[in-house]
């Protein structure tokens, strides 16, 4: 069986594994990352929850936050590997806002840490 086969599968076996969020696209290919998500929903909180059920089901998860060059909004970037070892990266764009992301310039990529992220969803809050 081919590598592409393999993340097909393994990606598929996710999805039926889990309640997992909407997504709008699911790219797979056999290159190093080969599967991406993107998350159906552009508000904070859809993002925020989004990334954080996905977050549940992945080891050794990753958050990354990245403005745009024009700073009206920010991609949230979940990256991690299945239980059978496929990297993925799942994502999604908000508005960006200055009370919520205080120190995010534009063009900037800047490590967030999950158990806020996890926070963020449980609370229901829309900032930090």
């Amino acid at each position: 069986m081919n590598r592409l086969m393999v993340f097909l599968d393994a990606i598929r076996d996710h999805l039926d594994s889990y309640a997992l969020p909407p997504a709008c696209s699911v790219e797979v290919t056999a290159w190093s990352s080969p599967v991406t998500v993107a998350l159906d929903t552009d508000t904070l909180t859809g993002v925020v929850s989004g990334l954080a059920t996905w977050s549940a089901t992945l080891d050794g998860a990753r958050m990354s936050l990245w403005r745009t060059p024009g700073g009206t909004r920010v991609r949230l970037a979940l990256t991690g590997r299945t239980p059978c070892g496929v990297p993925v990266y799942v994502w999604g764009y908000a508005p960006y806002d200055p009370a919520t992301f205080p120190d995010l310039p534009p063009q900037t990529d800047q490590e967030m840490p999950v158990w806020l992220l996890r926070q963020w969803a449980r609370a229901g809050e829309e900032a930090a």
